[in-house]
This record gives C-alpha cells, structure tokens and sequence, in this order.
C-alpha cells in the first residue's frame, strides 16, 4: 500500500492502516510521532497544530522504510539508533540490549551507596550499551568507572556511548564465567546480566526474542543463577571492605539469588521490588 499523499496527515493514516494488526492505536499514535520527530524534526504539538504540513518524496520512502521494519516487528528503539537512559542518549542496535525503566531503578538504588563515595572505584559486569555505567558516571564525575562485556559490538556500542556523551569509562572485554585478572578493587560493583531460562524464549514478545541479541536475554534452563554465582565469586575478590553489590534479577528469582549471596558469605543481603512491584533488585556486602 502507498501513502496517499505527501502531507503528514496521509503519512498517519498510512500507519494506522499499516500497523494496526501489530499495534494498539496508542502505539501507533506514539510510533508516528517519534518518526515524524526523527524525519522531520516535528514536535508533537506541531502535528496537532499543522497536520497538513507537506514532507519531500524522499522523506515519505523514510516512512515507508520505517512502516515497513515496525511491521517485521523491529523495535523502535533500534530503527531510530538510540534510546533514553536517565536523561542520556543511548545509542543502541541489535549488539545490545535496549535499556529498560527497571534498569534505571537499579542506578538510583545505588545513588545512596555512592553519596557517600564521591570518588568510588565502580565495576558495571555484563555492561552492554554502557548505560549503566554512563549513567552512574553522569551523576558521579569524580566516580573511576570500569564496565566489562563478553561481546566486542556490544563493547564497541559502548565505548561509542561514551565518547559521544564525553563521559570516561574504561571498558574491558571480559567474560565473567572464565577466568579472569582485575588489577582493580571496587566499592560497588552493579550489574544486569542474563537471567532469562531458555525455555522462556517462546513467551517473549517478537521485538524481544527475534531482534535483542539472545547472548544477553538467555540461561541455559538447569543453571539459571549462572551469572550471579560468578558475580558473588567476584564480590568476594574484587570488592573492597564494606563494598556492594547490586543485580537485577529474574521478577521471580530474587529470592533465589538472594539465597545464593547469602550462601557465598556476603552479608547485608537484602531484595527491593521495582516500580511494578515485582522484587526485581538483590543488593549485598562484602
């Protein structure tokens, strides 16, 4: 189907026919007004105000192409390159993980901790985009940030991210399952790894299972906790006296890894619940 016409009330209607089997209408109505923000640089007051504004021919193939990676059920967050992070551009693609609202909650939960620490050595494990680490890094200046990935696109994506946000982290490509040598001993160390069982995979919406990079979503089934028994290993190695640290975890497995810190000798070991309720954080000390 083409658009009817060139004005951007054609282009909205052309996405509500378009997308209306994939989408709600309040979807498509925000869809349309980050590509016609991203396309055109138009304000959502303008296309209330001037919905009848004229675009060029090559900016309506821009819309066809993004009506068309929606339809594949791409996410938005990776048509238009970036996302929002604390009041940060993040630059994402299908390297990583799109940054979550529950993974902000983790940042302020440890706010507290750092208030105290202004010049605290951080360790951001299984780091991805980097917004983590950016993120407590824009609010602590002083902070020394390292941040770790397995993957080197993802470790490329973040490195990208900081230097267009001129913030300084020191990025390493590590694999925290294998052994590994840190010169370095942290006050916190923080992370969102994979937690996702495999068999899991089926109940997750396309924009996740088919386009975010399952090296960052998945467990394997029988060894679910993988990641945060080597997170508390490396608690216990790295972190310095009175140190912590803070996960985020599967909404039903927060006990369970609470356990597993307990279990492993960190102490302090407490679980929160996140903006929906669901006990989403584990935050302990060395």
């Amino acid at each position: 189907m083409r658009i009817g016409g060139n004005a951007l009330s054609h282009i909205k209607t052309f996405f509500e026919q378009e997308l209306i089997s994939s989408y709600t209408a309040d979807e498509i109505r925000v869809l349309f007004r980050l590509a016609a923000g991203e396309i055109n640089q138009v304000s959502h007051l303008s296309l209330h105000l001037n919905p009848e504004q004229r675009v060029s021919e090559s900016d309506l193939l821009k819309y066809s192409a993004w009506v068309k990676r929606l339809k594949s059920g791409e996410p938005v967050q990776y048509i238009m390159g970036f996302t929002w992070f604390m009041d940060l551009k993040i630059g994402v693609n299908p390297s990583v993980l799109i940054p979550r609202p529950e993974t902000e909650e983790l940042v302020h939960l440890c706010v507290s901790f750092l208030n105290e620490r202004a010049s605290a050595y951080v360790l951001d494990a299984c780091s991805g985009s980097g917004c983590i680490a950016l993120g407590i890094k824009s609010m602590f200046q002083t902070a020394h940030v390292w941040a770790c990935d397995v993957s080197p696109e993802a470790l490329e994506t973040a490195a990208s991210n900081g230097r267009n946000l001129n913030l300084e982290v020191e990025w390493q490509h590590v694999d925290i399952t294998k052994a590994h040598i840190w010169n370095t001993s942290f006050d916190l160390m923080v992370s969102n790894p994979p937690y996702i069982p495999a068999s899991e995979a089926q109940n997750l919406k396309p924009q996740v299972k088919d386009f975010e990079p399952s090296v960052a979503l998945f467990v394997p089934n029988d060894d679910a906790l993988l990641f945060y028994r080597h997170l508390a290993q490396m608690a216990l190695q790295l972190l310095l006296p009175k140190g912590m640290l803070a996960v985020e975890v599967h909404y039903d497995a927060a006990q369970k890894v609470a356990a597993l810190f307990s279990e492993h000798g960190l102490n302090e070991v407490s679980v929160a619940r996140d903006m929906q309720g669901h006990e989403r954080f584990v935050t302990a000390f060395r």
